[in-house]
């Protein structure tokens, strides 16, 4: 198996995303995400191990606990209508009052009204899950390959490769189209356009000492967060960009600061360390795309050829079920292997 990376591994979203393995919010949750996300938090478990016996890297795997925090009474009883669900579901969730939730992070605004502490959630460093990845990869006797692929080649309408940027011509018996937020661009030649936009989201990187946000605190999108290594993340983004700008942007920035600064003042005094910025592929109905290759292009419907995209902010989390989704369709010839709701052919029908 070959494996070709334009940019490196985890030089774009898998590299600098937060690495949240959260069931519990997203989109097609609750839904026809739901049951694949809960599947996946264990899966993650399992893959950690596997990892780390293959190459002796860890993915960062850990659990953590979210305060999701509420600023008035309408707020709040939407945080108790989900945590009814949530429970109900499996995961383990208490809405708490205003002293309690400043109990548990004092550095939070004591303006809150309140919040739902989540007991059920992990999170891995996507930088080293992504690396591992390639690594356990390679272990297993693939080989990870820097290039650009400039083409899609089809035989008999059967895909029978790809076409490097230099002339190169791979060869293959399957290929599957696993290209991110460029998947709906005519970046490769042949290859199916699917409806799969870039969504930009950006990151800061705080120094605020003391131990405060070792729990995840979360309000209308914003989130503070202290990783191992002590920065605080700060996030988040969601912004359509033309041209796929993966720049960092002022404008963001600001807006970072200033939805984490109502969520907590005292984190006006932190420096910023760092900041980055990724484009996350968002399908057209916010779900995964996952089966044989359809779209539009001179590629589309060929035998041979796969698509796994558009799974946006939950690919961290989704990867190990879509990756064994088609593992299954490519090698058994499962289609029911892929959930309906994310088969690659919907669009179509």
């Amino acid at each position: 198996m070959l494996l070709i990376e334009r940019d490196g591994i985890a030089a774009h979203a898998s590299g600098f995303a937060y690495g949240g393995l959260f069931a519990t919010t997203g989109a097609g949750i609750p839904g026809p995400v739901l049951p694949v996300a809960k599947e996946c938090v264990v899966r993650h478990g399992a893959l950690a191990a596997e990892i780390e016996e293959l190459t002796g890297l860890g993915t960062g795997l850990r659990p953590t606990r979210t305060i999701e925090v509420a600023f008035d009474g309408a707020r709040l009883d939407n945080l108790k209508r989900d945590a009814a669900w949530q429970v109900k579901e499996g995961f383990h969730v208490e809405v708490l009052g205003p002293e309690d939730v400043t109990n548990l992070e004092p550095a939070i605004s004591p303006d809150v009204a309140g919040g739902a502490v989540h007991a059920s959630h992990y999170e891995v460093d996507s930088y080293q899950y992504t690396f591992g990845l390639a690594g356990a990869f390679e272990k297993l006797g693939g080989q990870v390959r820097r290039a650009t692929a400039a083409s899609v080649t089809v035989d008999a309408g059967r895909a029978t490769g790809v076409a490097l940027s230099d002339g190169t011509h791979l060869p293959a018996g399957v290929v599957i189209l696993a290209t991110g937020p460029w998947a709906g661009s005519s970046e490769i030649s042949g290859a199916p356009t699917l409806p799969v936009r870039p969504i930009k989201g950006e990151i800061l990187r705080l120094e605020f000492p003391g131990a405060s946000f070792s729990r995840r605190v979360t309000l209308d999108g914003f989130y503070l967060a202290r990783k191992p290594d002590g920065m605080v993340w700060a996030g988040t983004t969601e912004e359509e960009v033309p041209g796929f700008d993966e720049r960092p942007s002022d404008t963001a920035r600001s807006s970072i600061l200033e939805g984490v600064v109502r969520l907590s003042p005292a984190i006006e005094s932190a420096r910023l360390a760092r900041h980055t910025a990724c484009l996350r592929p968002v399908s057209a109905d916010g779900l995964p795309i996952v089966g044989r290759a359809g779209g539009s292009g001179p590629a589309a419907d060929s035998d041979g050829l796969f698509v796994a995209n558009g799974a946006g902010k939950k690919g961290i989390l989704l990867s190990p079920a879509i990756a064994l989704m088609v593992a299954k369709l490519v090698m058994d010839d499962d289609e029911a292997a892929v959930p309906p709701p994310f088969r690659s052919d919907r669009f179509s029908r």
